[in-house]
Order: structure tokens, then sequence, then C-alpha cells
């Protein structure tokens, strides 16, 4: 009975040291904040928080600390536990309010790739009857950029078969780029039986072309944010690297509903070369990035507050959109139902539409609606990245601190 009475104390107590340890770890050492932004800290009795500007209150079990961010620069704190056992630094960096025109208009997405992507392959047929393949010794992969073959560099897939038949039946160098490295191969063409031409047995594909959503501009960059996630090769699934694209104005022609397991998809058309809004700098996995040209209609809109990760919270929320033949921007109920602060890149939030209207219109979220962005209290807290395939009516969410980081780092 005393050895039980021993092992239960001792595991009352390990319980009660790992919910401290678990506790203090979970504080992180560095918080970003914008200037006049609530934030508090929970921790339990027994943890204690020095510094400056703090508010403490305390109850039964747990304490709470509201950080004083009236000011702008950089706050330490100190955090000790267990008598001093365990000590951790916690550097707040306070940061000016950052203001943006929120968007949900609907664009066209134009992508020049940095030479051209491979996408597939494809078996060919000398002149001698045998079949032959450029992939036969694992020597490409869908998504290599070609960049040159031997001194002639590539921007368009059309070159290649000029550039291939010139030079014949002799051995060529392919110079390739993959995942930010660069190789060269030496292959030999093969010339087809059906048509007497030169051929590399590879698909290629110049850039890409599509729809989505604007999500924000920011005067003070001059730059704007859109779609929440990268633009990726459809065929090779991999990130386009791209040498440029233009972003235009959009008209939306219909709306194909989204159902369980069936996405759904807005079809539009770009309106041409004089409703360029801007230029594409970035394509990365948080969306795309460029600048705004001087005279964009964007500049004549109301500004809001974008809000911290920290500041979103459960509960309802609104999107911005353009779902209907009006080609207006039109606001929707959603709910913010998960939030993971810690998950980097698309996946910030779960989401999910509440709104009768955009659903009888869409059944939810559909392809093209990627982008649009999420207002809760006054303030931009982020995007719409992704559709649950298997619910329409939810998706993913990305936080707007996480595209502004973008555009300042861009």
């Amino acid at each position: 009975m005393m050895r039980q009475k021993k092992i239960f104390f001792l595991i009352i107590l390990f319980a009660i040291f790992f919910a401290y340890i678990t506790n203090f770890e979970k504080i992180p050492k560095n918080i970003t904040l914008f200037q006049n932004e609530k934030y508090q800290i929970g921790y339990l009795k027994g943890i204690e928080i020095e510094g400056n500007g703090l508010e403490k209150k305390e109850g039964f079990w747990n304490k709470l600390a509201t950080i004083n961010t009236d000011f702008i620069g950089n706050l330490e704190l100190k955090l000790s536990t267990l008598g001093g056992l365990f000590n951790k630094k916690i550097t707040v960096n306070v940061v000016p309010t950052v203001e943006v025109i929120p968007g949900g208009d609907l664009i066209g997405v134009k992508l020049y790739s940095k030479g051209v992507l491979i996408v597939g392959e494809s078996k060919i047929q000398g002149i001698d009857g045998n079949w032959y393949e450029a992939y036969n010794s694992g020597t490409f992969k869908a998504g290599d950029m070609i960049l040159k073959i031997d001194d002639y560099d590539i921007e368009e897939a059309k070159e290649i078969p000029t550039i291939i038949n010139n030079i014949g039946e002799n051995e060529i160098t392919i110079t390739c780029e993959r995942n930010g490295n660069i190789f060269e191969k030496r292959i030999k063409p093969i010339k087809c039986l059906e048509d007497n031409e030169y051929k590399l047995g590879l698909w290629v594909r110049d850039g890409a072309m599509g729809i989505g959503t604007l999500s924000f501009y920011l005067p003070e960059y001059e730059s704007y944010a859109a779609l929440g996630h990268g633009i990726s090769d459809e065929d090779s699934k991999s990130l386009i690297d791209i040498e440029n694209g233009e972003v235009y104005e959009a008209t939306l022609i219909s709306v194909k509903e989204g159902k369980k397991d069936v996405p759904g998809e807005i079809k539009g058309f770009l309106n041409g070369e004089n409703s360029i809004i801007g230029n594409i700098e970035v394509n990365s996995n948080n969306g795309i990035y460029g600048n705004v040209n001087d005279d964009s209609e964007l500049n004549t809109r109301e500004k809001i507050p974008i809000a911290s990760k920290n500041e979103v919270k459960l509960g309802n929320a609104k999107i911005y959109c353009t779902v209907d033949e009006s080609q207006q921007v039109k606001e929707y109920d959603i709910e913010i139902q998960k939030i993971y602060s810690n998950t980097p890149g698309s996946k910030g939030m779960v989401i999910k539409v509440t709104d009768e209207e955009l659903i009888n219109k869409t059944g939810g979220i559909v392809q093209g609606m990627s982008g649009s962005p999420i207002i809760q209290d006054g303030k931009l807290v982020g995007a719409v990245t992704h559709v649950y395939v298997n619910d329409p009516t939810k998706g993913y969410a990305i936080f707007a601190e996480t595209m502004l980081d973008e555009i300042k780092n861009k």
C-alpha cells in the first residue's frame, strides 16, 4: 500500500512538472506585434514573467500578463520557473500598424517561366523502326527547366524544334535547372519515322495562365498580394520558376458549382493588354506578388489595418470575392473554425462558408476564389487558399501577416 502511494505521488509530481515545462516552453521566444495590438500571455502559477510595461492578473491556478504595445521598438521580458531552474528571454518587437486596401477582384494571371518547363515524355519511333525516349536513364524529370540547348538560350517552347532540326543528328548539350541547381546533359536527337523531324522525346511548356483573386494592395510598397498559394505546373505539380509575368483585370463568364469530390471553378477571361494591373515578381508557396501600375483604380479605395495572426480568433468573419454576373466585389459570411498559428504557409486557418447566397451560387469555395480576402472585426486577417475536396463549404486560409512578410521580403 505504501509503495502504491509513493508511485501515485510520483505520478502526480511528474504530471505537475510536465504541465509547468509544457506551459513554459509553449511561450514563444520572439513575438512580433503591431502597435496598440492587445496581446496576452497566459501562464501557470509558479512561472514568473518580468519586464517593463506588463499588466498582470492572477487567478487561482493561472496568471495573465498583458503586454504594453503603445510604442514602436523592442521589449525584453524574462521568464523563469521552478526557482530559476528554467529561464528564458522573450523579445517583443512592436512594429507600426500597416494599412492595406482589401481586394476581392477577379484577376487574370500570365506567368512566363525561366526557360521552358519539362512536363512529360513521349516515345519516338526512329527511322530505324526502334522506339526511343529521353527518360530511359532518368536523365530528365518533370519540373526540370530547360535553359539552353548548346549555346542557344531558350525562352519559348516553339524555339526548340527549329534549333534541334538545325543541329540535326549531332549530340547536343541541354542545360537544365532543377530545384535551384544547374546541370548539363548530353543527348542525341532522334529522327522521327513519322515526319522525318529530329526530336528529343520531351513535352515542354511555357509558363502558365489562369484566373484567381486579388488579396490586397499595400500602397506603402506599391505592391499587391494575390492567390495565397503558388502557381504550379498542372502536369509536373512543381512550382513554376518565373522570369516575369503580368496580372490583368478579368471578366467572369460562369461558375461551375463545387460539389463533394468535384471541385468547382470560376471561368473567366483576361481583359486584354490595356487592363494590366501590375507585374509579377514573385511566385512563392504563399502566393504571387508584384508591383501595381501607378494609375491603378486600387489607389482610390478605403484602407483597413492588417491583423497579426495573434489577433485572429475563432468565429464569424467575411470574405470578399467576385462570383456573379455583376462583376462586382461582394462580401459573404464565413466562420473561422480552426487556427494553426504555428503553421507556416497557406494552411494557417480552416474556414467554412456560412452564407446561403454564396453557397447557392458556388457551392462554397471554388477554384478562382483563391486569394479572396478575409475580414474580421474591421481588419484583414487572411486570404482563402484551398478547398476541402470532400466538403466545398470548407477550406484553408493563409494569414495576412504571412503575405505581408512576402511583400516586405520580395
